[in-house]
């Protein structure tokens, strides 16, 4: 029996496997290093899937196409698993950045949805005209001008603009030839303009008294912020309100943006009663924000 065991053990197999053992069972024995810790998840489900969707598609008003959503989803997974390694490191506690991110995805939870930014006629007309003031049409004017400057006329520009509209004949009330007046950089006609262009050209106070004016006359003396002037209106277009059907998305526009603004209040109001709001303020600033 020990001859056996002996010429078993004598076989260079045998030893081969056992020094193979020894060691493996050295390795086990010394190898004290801990094991590692499982890896987390970051599942990115469908439904996560359409949320990144749906907020291209808003801001951009388009779907994104196949490759800019694995862009996006790629972008969420980096960003999440930055967010995790960042609240391990405690860099979430009092983090301006952070906090705001927070507000802005609860802003984003309680977004109205579909149906409650859809008006129907009758409450997009009422809204209209609620805040027609807003939605005026400005007139629009075409003239022609002479430019009587007060620095080159002692102060007079106004006596001489009076006398040279008085000894206007018909010729030049129709056709407008005068060749009087001084040299000046402002154009001396406008091409039918709204208001807002002539107030940024000549100024608001010639822009106003534009209104004043007979169409087909020279009229004046009229004082703009450069000095005076004599005025041909050409052809003048009235201030008026548009209709509904006119102006209608600018109006839906505008009844969305305040929509959304009073739901997202009258929520974040809901929310707010939830909590009981303790404001210590330093002595002194209480006072002062009350002013």
């Amino acid at each position: 029996m020990v001859k056996s065991i002996s010429r078993i053990l004598s076989e260079p197999v045998v030893q081969f496997l056992l020094i193979g053992a020894a060691t493996f069972g050295a390795y086990l024995y010394l190898d004290r290093a801990p094991p590692e810790p499982p890896r987390e998840i970051v599942q990115v489900g469908a439904g996560r899937i359409a949320q990144i969707s749906e907020i291209f598609a808003r801001t951009w008003q388009r779907p994104p196409t196949e490759l800019e959503l694995q862009s996006l989803v790629e972008a969420f997974v980096k960003e999440e698993i930055y967010y995790r390694e960042g609240r391990k490191l405690g860099l979430d506690q009092d983090d301006t950045i952070f906090r705001r991110r927070l507000q802005q995805k609860m802003e984003f939870l309680v977004e109205p949805d579909e149906q409650e930014m859809t008006p129907d006629d009758g409450e997009l007309a009422a809204w209209l005209e609620k805040n027609r003031l807003n939605y005026v049409v400005p007139y629009r004017a075409s003239f022609r001008q002479v430019y009587f400057d007060p620095a080159r006329r002692d102060g007079e520009a106004m006596i001489d603009a009076r006398a040279v509209l008085s000894s206007l004949d018909e010729g030049d009330v129709a056709y407008g030839n005068l060749d009087f007046g001084d040299a000046t950089m402002l154009p001396q006609s406008m091409t039918l303009s709204g208001r807002r262009q002539i107030e940024s050209v000549f100024g608001p106070k010639f822009a106003a008294a534009l209104e004043t004016l007979p169409p087909g006359a020279w009229s004046g003396p009229v004082q703009s912020d450069f000095g005076v002037h004599l005025v041909l209106l050409d052809e003048f277009e009235l201030e008026r309100q548009p209709g509904l059907d006119e102006i209608r998305e600018i109006v839906l526009r505008d009844w969305r943006d305040e929509r959304r603004r009073k739901i997202a209040e009258q929520r974040y109001q809901t929310i707010k009663e939830n909590y009981e709001v303790i404001v210590e303020w330093p002595q002194g600033a209480a006072e002062e924000a009350r002013q």
